[in-house]
């Protein structure tokens, strides 16, 4: 028998809807990728919650908002929710081109299947995800490499590693052995991903530099490589979120 996938994603959703048919189907879907929504009857309750907590995904019946500028003006406003994924329930043309205006990400039409409803809350989880991982920077301890045009190949310690780049950080003497380095200098890095057996040759340029410590914004990956660091800082950001959201369960309880 094949084993059920467990994700490790679970992020803090908010349901705004007091449509009994529509909200029971949406909670199950929800349920299927483990996620639990803190439900809404009104865009007052909804507001209240916003205010108070944090959530990756805000799903609006669009004719249940009170005053849709009010609302979506509250959201963006709101330090924890800024970046928010918004979804909008709608039910015809006017309600899709007012919930794109306002900057809606992902739409659902009612009347609305389950599966046209997982369909596009699994973008909406997607779409988080793929934007937590571009911003996310994981702290780490990896020794790598380095290696420059004009200077022989010399060890550095990654303190932090991103999609974009890497944070390179002083030893307990010299900031590089055997290399100095300045802003603007194309360098090359070796390392292995934590926790995997994937090596990485990254080409990047040293965008800043302290006395105890660079920056360096990476230029090439091989497109193997770039694929396996993408699916490690997925696997990183979704951890991260799962114990957030653990987090926040604690505090509501």
């Amino acid at each position: 028998m094949e084993k059920s996938r467990k994700t490790t994603l679970e992020m803090h959703t908010l349901l705004l809807c007091t449509d009994a048919q529509f909200l029971g189907i949406t909670r199950n879907v929800l349920n299927q990728v483990q996620v639990t929504p803190r439900v809404a009857a009104g865009s007052d309750a909804a507001l209240a919650l916003i205010h108070f907590h944090e959530f990756e995904v805000i799903i609006v019946d669009w004719r249940e908002i009170d005053n849709v500028a009010d609302f979506l003006c509250a959201v963006r406003r709101s330090k924890q929710n800024a970046d928010c994924v918004l979804v909008a329930i709608v039910r015809d043309l006017l309600d899709l081109r007012q919930a794109f205006a306002a900057g809606a990400h992902f739409l659902i039409h009612k009347p609305a299947s389950a599966v046209q409803i997982e369909r596009c809350l699994r973008a909406a989880y997607c779409a988080t995800v793929a934007r937590r991982r571009k911003q996310h920077r994981e702290p780490v301890e990896i020794l790598a490499s380095v290696r420059t045009h004009s200077q022989p190949c010399a060890e550095a310690l990654i303190v932090n590693l991103s999609e974009g780049g890497a944070g390179l950080q002083a030893g307990a003497q010299d900031f590089i052995v055997g290399v100095s380095l300045s802003a603007g200098e194309e360098i090359d890095l070796r390392f292995g991903l934590p926790g995997t057996n994937e090596m990485l040759d990254v080409t990047g340029t040293v965008v800043w530099k302290t006395s105890d410590a660079c920056g360096v914004r990476f230029r090439y990956i091989p497109e193997e490589q770039r694929l396996a660091l993408e699916q490690w800082l997925t696997e990183c950001v979704e951890r991260s979120l799962a114990e957030m959201c653990e987090r926040v369960r604690e505090v509501c309880a």
